[in-house]
């Protein structure tokens, strides 16, 4: 019994407790409880290991974009994000009140019951409306996920198409590519079927100046 009770994860403190009792009636309740743990740890997982998956695609995207600076164009497929509204724009900002504004939005997420490790691949976004007016303004952050019964949060899907994008490293610099974009799709007469999106494809910590070091690609549908 103990064996068991061990293999399904009860701890030796509660087999104890449990034996000590002799009651065979609190058993069921005992085990639907450890049932019940094992379903949300399973579920938690799941999310993680989902999470590690993009991690990983993420890094082999890296590994073979083009050149920082460099227009191109790729199709991608249909996408789910989770948008949050931070109520100001992140354009005229600094680096560091966008970290604060991704910490609130880390906080959101984990309050809605998701892992840390599923912050990840977060970005900024511009609204179609505004590209049409060739204006760059950017109050919302995004994190892509996973379509699942278990996800109550409402999401947006990005569609399937034909995207322009360019990449960029520094976050200061990201307005100024976003500009090159928008004056590219003119230049070619390209018109925006969608929102722009600027996604983190890779981040690691950079020791130098004690802020991360971000490789990031901005992309627009068009036709």
């Amino acid at each position: 019994m103990i064996q068991y009770y061990k293999e399904i994860g009860l701890s030796l403190k509660d087999i104890k407790e449990r034996l000590n009792e002799v009651n065979l009636n609190t058993m069921p309740e005992v085990l639907q409880e450890r049932y019940d743990y094992i379903e949300k740890e399973m579920k938690k997982l799941k999310l993680n290991q989902a999470a590690i998956l993009r991690s990983i695609e993420s890094f082999n995207r890296y590994l073979s974009m083009p050149q920082i600076g460099t227009f191109f164009f790729e199709y991608m497929p249909e996408r789910t994000i989770y948008v949050y509204n931070t109520g100001a724009d992140l354009f005229s900002y600094t680096y560091y009140d966008y970290e604060y504004y991704l910490r609130q939005f880390k906080d959101n997420l984990e309050k809605n019951g998701f892992p840390s490790t599923f912050f990840a691949n977060v970005g900024t976004m511009v609204r179609q409306k505004y590209l049409r007016k060739n204006e760059l303004y950017s109050d919302e952050i995004f994190v892509f996920i996973d379509k699942s019964p278990d996800i109550t949060l409402p999401i947006e899907t990005i569609p399937a198409g034909t995207y322009l994008s360019l990449c960029c490293d520094v976050y200061e610099d990201e307005k100024k590519y976003a500009e090159k974009l928008l004056d590219e799709m003119q230049t070619h007469h390209l018109k925006p079927l969608g929102d722009y999106f600027c996604e983190v494809v890779t981040e690691y910590p950079d020791s130098s100046n004690g802020q991360r070091k971000i490789f990031y690609k901005m992309q627009v549908k068009v036709k």
